[in-house]
């Protein structure tokens, strides 16, 4: 939507810089069940580095990203040290927080790196999945990126499965945690993902290219999987992988035990984490996302489009998915009409489902759009997934505003008040700035125009308001019609900005001694109609000047309400 405006007053509008949150006073066993755990899969026996798993402990928390910085909105979070850490700007090329650098022994951890474990955060649990496969997303982020990029002494993390395999045989302690074929992500490679592995493709200023050759020589290709943390203050670490997903084949209603580790490489500082998606350890053959396109967080009627985002680990055969629409909101009413279901084509891992909201011009409150997908698990039973969307009405943007100011020579503050519309708005001055405001010094009257847009251009706009910045008129209280060519004339000033003016002079028993209708400046100091010179004194004045925007006098009666008046001392 465009929206046009010749104003005088801006609102300051509200940025927020979105922060990530972190919390870890929940205990361990209540993170895997409540953050981590998705549909699909039965999990028990949690444990915290060999021991209870119902205990709190700073390495193990949840996170919330609104703005979605680290590529993951919500999740369980692991640490080398207290994850509080990721909550901090990332200020700092090198941080550490809490941590106990006690010597770590674990052997899965060990076996992915040559250096000394400290910290060691490891999580460990059984369960038991409904489909034939396993996924889950992660992002891991260190602040040892980018320095110690082909370091000797790096952090290390992995995701270490054990349980039958489909294909023959069992996995014992095989780690998910494997850096995808840039040129095939649906193939994994048999390296772990890790600094040395994932990293801007070039060795750090601690480390060598030696270091990570020896590792993987295809090393530098994997920097496709590397995003930096350069110019984010939304969290901690200085570097970090895309979002990656780790996937792998079970056997339906076997017990399998998985192994979620990270600790610190070589020495205690430069704290690392890996952050894993809410919800996303699942074992339902597919899984379904909603959002909203172009990263807003609400859904209006004619602005914008939703989607909802079905995947599924394998792309072996043709897949149908069946669901069912639900909600306040009407299929093909209140949204254009989208089917019931939607086939992941052989050689697919993903499709997508756009959700249109229809503009019924009604005053509604909140609708709703529910998804729910029925998935038959391998011992004949039937599991649920759902997702959700709500579609808001849109509210056109609207203005409050007074139509003109009078002021010349003083620093005016152009600052709209306004409302509705569907961020991000996007401010264009005529006067050829792009802020929400705008302060300047007028010499002159004039307007000032400023275009709002907003993200819903298929809207109508409003009518338009204007703003008209006028010099006031500035009578003097004093002149002197001698003839001498000095203050001779009833000069106004800024008179020239109102054409017509009306002007009646009054003596002081309430005659008038002189009027005009298009005053020009030019009153001498005699009678309008004998033409002499009037007497020496107080008179007293009436000006109505044609401004059709600005009242003069509020308060006063209909004659002065668009009039200036006062007394002038005539002096000879």
């Amino acid at each position: 939507m465009r929206f046009i405006l010749i104003f005088l007053s801006l609102t300051l509008l509200y940025k927020a810089n979105s922060q990530v949150v972190v919390t870890n006073n929940q205990t361990v066993q209540w993170y895997i069940q409540n953050v981590l755990a998705g549909p699909g899969v039965q999990i028990s026996n949690v444990t915290y580095n060999a021991g209870a798993g119902n205990v709190v402990n700073e390495q193990v928390g949840s996170f919330t990203d609104a703005s979605s910085s680290i590529g993951l909105p919500q999740g369980l979070i692991l640490g080398s040290g207290d994850v509080q850490m990721a909550s901090q700007p990332n200020t700092s090329s090198g941080s550490s927080l809490g941590g106990t650098f006690s010597m770590g022994v674990d052997p899965d951890l060990a076996s992915i790196t040559p250096n000394q474990i400290y910290d060691e955060c490891i999580v460990e649990f059984d369960f038991i999945p409904v489909g034939d496969s396993i996924t889950f997303s992660y992002v891991f982020a260190s602040e040892e990126y980018p320095e110690y990029v082909c370091g000797s002494v790096n952090d290390a993390f992995g995701f270490f499965l054990s349980g039958p395999n489909p294909g023959g045989g069992n996995y014992t302690a095989q780690n998910l945690a494997l850096i995808p074929d840039p040129n095939n992500p649906s193939v994994y490679t048999s390296t772990p993902v890790s600094i040395n592995t994932v990293n801007p493709g070039v060795a750090g200023s601690s480390g060598s290219a030696a270091n990570c050759n020896a590792i993987d020589p295809n090393w530098s290709q994997y920097s496709f999987f590397y995003a930096g943390n350069n110019t984010s203050t939304n969290y901690e670490y200085d570097g970090n992988t895309v979002v990656l997903t780790c996937r792998a084949a079970v056997i339906c209603n076997e017990t399998y035990h998985i192994k979620l580790a990270i600790g610190d490489g070589g020495d205690g500082a430069f704290d690392s984490g890996v952050f894993l998606e809410g919800g996303s350890f699942t074992s339902v053959g597919v899984s379904v996302d909603a959002g909203i396109l172009n990263g807003a967080t609400n859904l209006y009627e004619g602005c914008n489009a939703a989607y909802f985002a079905f995947s599924r680990p394998d792309t072996l055969e043709d897949l149908t998915v069946n669901f069912i629409w639900s909600g306040t909101a009407i299929n093909g009413s209140d949204y254009f009409q989208v089917p019931d279901s939607i086939v992941l084509n052989e050689g697919a891992y993903t499709d997508t489902i756009f959700i249109l909201p229809i503009v019924d011009n009604s005053t509604e409150p909140t609708e709703t759009v529910e998804l729910l997908i029925l998935i038959e698990t391998c011992n004949g039973n039937f599991d649920t997934i759902s997702a959700s969307l709500t579609i808001d009405d849109y509210t056109p943007i609207s203005l409050s505003l007074p139509d003109s100011l009078n002021v010349c020579n003083e620093l005016v503050n152009l600052n709209p008040n306004y409302s509705g519309g569907l961020p991000p708005l996007v401010f264009s001055w005529s006067s050829g700035q792009q802020t929400d405001s705008i302060s300047f010094m007028p010499d002159l009257t004039q307007t000032y125009t400023l275009s709002i847009n907003d993200e819903c251009a298929s809207q109508p706009s409003e009518a338009s308001t204007e703003v008209w910045v006028q010099c006031p008129l500035l009578p003097p209280n004093v002149f002197t019609p001698n003839n001498d060519n000095e203050n001779d004339i009833f000069k106004i000033q800024n008179l020239e900005d109102y054409e017509q003016s009306h002007i009646v002079i009054y003596n002081r028993w309430g005659k008038i001694v002189y009027e005009n209708d298009n005053y020009q400046n030019d009153w001498n100091g005699t009678h309008y109609k004998s033409g002499n010179d009037i007497a020496p004194g107080v008179y007293f004045f009436i000006v109505q000047p044609n401004s059709y925007k600005y009242l003069y006098n509020e308060n006063k009666d209909e004659l002065l309400r668009n009039s200036i008046s006062g007394y002038v001392h005539l002096m000879r």
